[in-house]
């Protein structure tokens, strides 16, 4: 189901013992299986019980389906979800917290994982098909409509607001307080906790969360890509098709006049002070930029990946992209250049590979 061929050990060993009935090597295989699966859904809950390391949470799940297949890693997952499940529900019985009020979290954790995983290892079959670009698009997609209500339902709580207060109060006066001029001090006193609350809410609901859940999926799998590398013989996880498709990813050409439509209505929509609207388009304007986003990056590994462009040069190029993208201001400019180069191939055949059939001439090549 799968559907890639298994580039470790461990599939094929299970395979060839179980076509010669080895018996003691199938119940060795299990056990390291069952101790993979431990160990990563034991390191996936513990990152994500771990405040700023949280947002790694998803790396030692895409490192086990990468490492050990399909089979393995969604054990991994499902051991998470019910080791995730059992720890809520503990929690909340030992300081007597109603079980009903983590319905949304044990709902939203279990998606969270379900859809990364696949993501890179889809259960159906029309799913394996979908190019793994619109999978993540897709998955983000998902989450993100999840990060929207998460949010507005913890808004909506009642002690939510007084709480939001306390801490956007105290993080101003520090602010304020800091080595800023008289202006700027005066200016921060003036901005209010409901004020910070009604700009975070606007962005979320204007593709924040779509963008934010995004980033959390591509960069939890190039990490798990990473240490799958490090961490393997063979140096060549099984990817999925993110990396050894070089370059292949093409938004569809029709898409171009849905992202145009998009922001033509967007700005009709904003001088018309229509707030849903606004948020519909808003979602799709982030949709159609990522898709096209992923062009770009599509474009330039084309262009690394080309037998001129030596290995010492393709590394160097990829740190200095690295550095650029963790760069504060100079990253915003830079995925903004990316996505215009994915855009602009829709006029621009950037990726057309240099023919090297013989002269249309007859007889030309012959001596």
């Amino acid at each position: 189901m799968d559907g890639n061929k298994s580039e470790f050990s461990g599939a094929a060993a299970f395979e060839k013992a179980a076509a010669f009935g080895d018996a003691g090597a199938q119940r060795r295989l299990v056990k390291k299986r069952l101790l993979v699966v431990l160990i990563g859904a034991g390191l996936s809950l513990f990152l994500s019980r771990s405040g700023v390391l949280s947002l790694f949470f998803l790396v030692p799940l895409g490192f086990v389906a990468f490492r050990y297949g399909f089979r393995v890693a969604w054990c991994t997952v499902a051991s998470v979800i019910a080791a995730n499940t059992l720890a809520l529900v503990g929690g909340a019985l030992s300081i007597g917290v109603p079980l009903h009020t983590l319905f949304f979290n044990m709902f939203y954790f279990a998606a969270v994982t379900s859809v990364f995983m696949c993501i890179l290892k889809p259960p159906l079959l029309f799913l394996h098909k979908t190019h793994p670009v619109l999978r993540l698009v897709a998955g983000s997609l998902v989450v993100s409509l999840l990060l929207i209500g998460m949010f507005l339902r913890a808004a909506a709580s009642p002690g939510f607001l007084e709480q939001f207060a306390l801490l956007a109060n105290a993080a101003l006066e520090r602010q304020a307080s800091g080595g800023y001029d008289v202006v700027q001090r005066a200016l921060m006193a003036e901005i209010q906790a409901v004020d910070v609350l009604l700009f975070a809410q606007t962005i979320v609901l204007r593709g924040g969360a779509l963008a934010a859940a995004s980033f959390l999926f591509f960069a939890s799998r190039q990490m798990s890509i990473l240490f799958a590398r490090i961490f393997s013989r063979s140096r060549a996880p099984n990817s999925g098709g993110f990396t050894h498709q070089r370059g292949d990813f093409k938004t569809a050409p029709q898409m171009i006049w849905v992202f145009s439509g998009a922001l033509f209505l967007t700005v009709l929509t904003n001088m018309a002070g229509r707030q849903l609207p606004q948020i519909i388009l808003w979602n799709i304007l982030v949709f159609c930029a990522i898709l096209y986003l992923a062009q770009g990056f599509g474009i330039i590994r084309f262009f690394i990946a080309k037998p001129a462009v030596t290995p010492f040069l393709k590394l160097l190029l990829s740190v200095l992209f690295v550095l650029l993208l963790l760069s504060p201001g100079i990253n915003a400019m830079l995925l903004s250049g990316v996505a215009l180069l994915g855009i602009a191939e829709n006029w621009v055949p950037f990726r057309v590979p240099k023919s090297n059939r013989p002269p249309s001439t007859p007889k030309a090549g012959d001596e």
